[in-house]
């Protein structure tokens, strides 16, 4: 009896921790940093200065959000090339970013990715604003907590709203437009 005891409250803890094993497992994996576009959500932010950072675009240039700063509003957009709401909102980034290019900056952001995979991601959806890779804990510095994320900095580098999820083509030109 004694000895069954044993083995059962072994089997116990054994399941807790194989259960609390898989759940840290999924809360560290890339997948736990989607957002389906059903989640989606805004929040309006009271202007704070957005973090400067530097990245060094695909095309091997290297610029600074604080390079834009006085000049122009800034759409940035964390994403990985792996999540699907980013691919379902890879369409509508491109044609606005294309349409607004002379007033808006866009920057993507690919997070969690490699560059073939972004590179590859890009040419799909024909995205021709600057993007780069994550390589130096950007997303950490903005407290991503899903990707896709997108931030609307205005002219003077702060941040005046933001989307997480999947933004439908009218809801990233309101909210683009809101910077001009």
């Amino acid at each position: 009896m004694i000895r069954s005891n044993k083995f059962i409250i072994l089997g116990i803890i054994s399941a807790l921790a194989l259960l609390g094993g898989i759940t840290m497992l999924f809360l560290s994996s890339g997948d736990s940093l989607i957002s389906s576009s059903s989640n989606a959500s805004t929040t309006a932010f009271t202007k704070k200065p957005a973090p400067d950072f530097e990245i060094e675009l695909f095309s091997g240039k290297k610029i600074k959000l604080s390079d834009f700063k006085g000049e122009k509003p800034v759409v940035v957009n964390f994403w990985a090339s792996w999540c699907g709401p980013c691919r379902a909102e890879g369409d509508t980034l491109a044609k606005v970013g294309s349409e607004y290019k002379d007033k808006v900056e866009f920057i993507g952001i690919a997070t969690n990715d490699n560059q073939r995979d972004a590179k590859a991601f890009l040419d799909e959806f024909d995205i021709t604003y600057k993007n780069g890779l994550d390589k130096s804990n950007i997303a950490r510095s903005y407290n991503i907590t899903g990707i896709p994320t997108t931030f609307f900095i205005d002219s003077e580098g702060n941040i005046v709203d933001t989307w997480v999820g999947a933004i439908d083509e009218q809801g990233l030109i309101d909210k683009t437009d809101k910077l001009l």
